[in-house]
């Protein structure tokens, strides 16, 4: 049994040292970095990583996929660049791999400094595309039926064997449709209380206007495509309307980055149609 990392990057110079120094030496690391004009891909090289640079920015879940399979590791551990592990995360990690040898995945407890720590239940396929409450999250290791793809460890024969990330998924969902489909395939998540990883929520590729509106049409792009795949209730002329309002009441109150992020969802949800019938759930 063994650990491999995996970081895509985009522009995340601010951040990525942390990240990469956290890792313990000795560990395999593979940095993926999606068409940066920053420094990125100079530091991922300063700091010892194995680094693959796209021409093009080919999304989280494709670069993911990228970096997974360079990895000789049996378990391949996805880390955002804007998170960093805590002292001991992986080698919990690895004590709850042993213990639970046949699961499909593990997720440590992500925390956000300064913010209540979140956990949510379900992915979004299994919750029939409703909303999913945020919980108290498990003591211990516990069973759960969603781990969060900012920071991912996945039995690397599995992953590879279900075609890891759907690669139609630009960005977001990508970890919500990873998970419901090991689910699909009896495999158990577990969740590791005691591995601890520290994360900037949009913190890779810093804030700008611009950014809000890009994560903002990926959003929704993505919880559309979701949806169609797996054949949840999704009114896009519904959710078409909602953001057409928020984007209007944005620009009567001049809130800038509000009017960008409607804006986002708006452009995506009238602009994107999937290519492909729904389909029922069957994991592909």
């Amino acid at each position: 049994m063994s650990i491999g990392f995996a970081i895509v990057t985009y522009n995340s110079e601010r951040v990525l040292p942390a990240c990469l120094e956290s890792i313990p030496s000795g560990y395999e690391a593979v940095v993926v970095d999606n068409a940066s004009k920053d420094n990125s891909v100079q530091i991922a090289r300063s700091l010892g990583a194995r680094t693959i640079v796209n021409e093009k920015n080919t999304g989280f879940g494709s670069a993911c996929n990228t970096g997974a399979k360079l990895l000789s590791a049996s378990h391949v551990f996805f880390l955002n660049p804007d998170a960093v592990l805590a002292e001991g995360a992986v080698s919990e990690m690895e004590k709850a791999i042993e213990l639970y040898p046949e699961a499909g995945g593990f997720g440590p407890a992500i925390k956000t400094v300064g913010k209540r720590q979140k956990f949510r239940k379900h992915s979004y396929p299994q919750n029939q595309g409703r909303p999913s409450k945020t919980d108290v999250p498990p003591a211990g290791l516990s069973e759960v039926d969603f781990l969060d793809g900012a920071a991912l460890v996945c039995n690397l024969e599995l992953f590879l064997k279900l075609g890891g990330f759907d690669e139609r998924i630009f960005l977001y969902y990508d970890d919500d449709d990873l998970c419901y489909r090991m689910r699909l395939q009896n495999k158990t998540l577990i969740y590791v209380a005691r591995a601890e990883v520290y994360h900037q929520r949009n913190g890779s590729s810093g804030r700008s206007i611009y950014l809000d509106y890009f994560r903002s049409f990926h959003a929704a792009r993505s919880r559309m495509f979701i949806s169609y795949k797996y054949g949840l209730q999704f009114d896009a002329k519904r959710e078409r309307r909602r953001a057409g309002i928020l984007f209007l009441r944005a620009m009567v109150t001049l809130n800038v980055r509000k009017a960008a992020n409607s804006l986002g969802a708006l452009i995506a949800l009238s602009s994107y149609k999937p290519s492909y019938r729904r389909q029922s759930h069957d994991g592909n």
